[in-house]
């Protein structure tokens, strides 16, 4: 039975915010905005992790019933930090709770006008209050919620079972494939991803990350049934790779606002969230021959980085600011008018690798980098190559500037 908080793309590109006007990726940098509050707030009042877990669900839910541009998105916050303090059982005073909502804002909002107002506890307390009524009732009064942490640990005991390791191995084994898992999902609570699929799914999903992390697990590991090792994980494979892909939107824009990350976590969200490929070249006149170099889709690729930024062993959502990851490469063609669709099929730009995921994992390649991605050497030298385009221009007009006669470019 699929919850009432799971939605579809199609739901997720029509909110209230989006009919009132808003961008997607606005309302992204607003939700991770408000996540970015809770967990200040949390620390503040010193709040367990399940507890701001707990907050930034409610938030998300919250949103997808009434839209950001009519309700405050740090108010908002503030009432759900309440219900996430209340809903796991850490409950804080309304008074404590109103006091570092003040402090917190002034510092999230040092240029806006809330900083420079004087505000009442009591005020905001009320405020806040009031706002978790509203919040209560549009969650329809379900604060019971599921939880992926709690499914990690069974899944992760059922893949490295399957490795016959000893007692001390498996134990070290275990715990480092528990904490990159636990480090992903920590990571996605800034993005929709509880919004897409079920608990178990995402913790499937942040499993199945973890093992192909630094190939933690081994790729050629089977079942006694001599299925791959994820199939352990009871979860479809295409389940497996979509909840991978909303996990790992952490690591991409408007999430962050860089494009360094962990070589091993370059590659997952590399492998994931390919580059996209290039557009058609734009049209123009000229008269001599053009040669282009075509370089690599991988020009600004994180994975020729090994900075660490926020990677899933440093279990961290700090510094994240919208940005692009610009994984493009600018290709600049001139094409005469009368040839255009010919230049075209000459000047197409290698496709980039989005097929990996439909034949993932790649067996008996030769390394464990070369396993998830297969040789980047090789896709770089296939993205590489000249073209020439041989157009003699025909219809060049001419213009008379300062009394010289010249030729120009449409």
């Amino acid at each position: 039975m699929t919850s009432d908080w799971i939605f579809t793309e199609q739901e997720m590109r029509s909110t209230p915010s989006i009919r009132d006007g808003m961008k997607y990726a606005d309302e992204l940098i607003c939700r991770r905005n408000a996540c970015d509050f809770i967990e200040k707030m949390g620390k503040a009042l010193d709040l367990p992790k399940l507890a701001q877990i707990s907050a930034d669900n409610f938030l998300h839910r919250f949103y997808m019933r009434q839209s950001l541009v009519r309700y405050d998105k740090f108010l908002v916050a503030a009432a759900c930090v309440l219900l996430g303090s209340k809903a796991e059982e850490s409950p804080k005073k309304i008074g404590y709770v109103a006091k570092e909502y003040i402090a917190v804002r002034k510092i999230v909002e040092k240029d806006q006008v809330f900083a420079i107002q004087k505000h009442e506890p009591q005020v905001i307390a009320g405020k806040i209050i009031s706002m978790e009524g509203v919040v209560l009732h549009n969650l329809t009064y379900e604060l019971t919620l599921s939880h992926p942490y709690k499914y990690i640990n069974e899944k992760v005991d059922k893949v490295v079972r399957l490795q016959h390791l000893s007692e001390q191995e498996a134990k070290v084994q275990s715990s480092k494939i528990k904490q990159v898992a636990w480090s992903f999902l920590n990571d996605s609570a800034y993005t929709v991803a509880c919004l897409r699929l079920e608990s178990v799914e995402l913790a499937a999903g942040a499993v199945y990350l973890a093992g192909l992390y630094e190939s933690y697990v081994p790729e050629d590991l089977c079942t006694a049934n001599c299925q791959p090792w994820w199939s352990a994980l009871t979860t479809p494979l295409h389940t497996l790779q979509d909840a991978a892909r909303y996990l790992l939107n952490a690591y991409t824009a408007p999430y962050i606002k860089t494009n360094v990350l962990a070589a091993g976590l370059s590659k997952l969200v590399y492998l994931f969230h390919p580059p996209k490929p290039v557009e058609s070249p734009a049209s123009f006149v000229e008269s001599d021959v053009v040669v282009l170099e075509h370089s690599s889709p991988m020009v600004s690729s994180p994975m020729d980085s090994a900075a660490c930024v926020t990677s899933p062993e440093c279990g961290t959502s700090q510094g994240r600011s919208p940005s692009d990851h610009d994984f493009d490469h600018d290709v600049k063609l001139r094409v005469k008018k009368d040839s255009k669709e010919n230049l075209r099929e000459a000047a197409q730009v290698p496709a980039t690798p989005a097929l990996l995921l439909d034949s993932f994992p790649i067996a008996n390649v030769r390394s464990s980098a070369d396993k998830l991605l297969g040789s980047t050497a090789a896709m770089r030298a296939a993205s590489s190559g000249k073209v020439v385009a041989r157009k003699r221009g025909k219809d060049v007009e001419n213009m008379f500037c300062s009394g010289k006669k010249i030729k120009y470019c449409m």
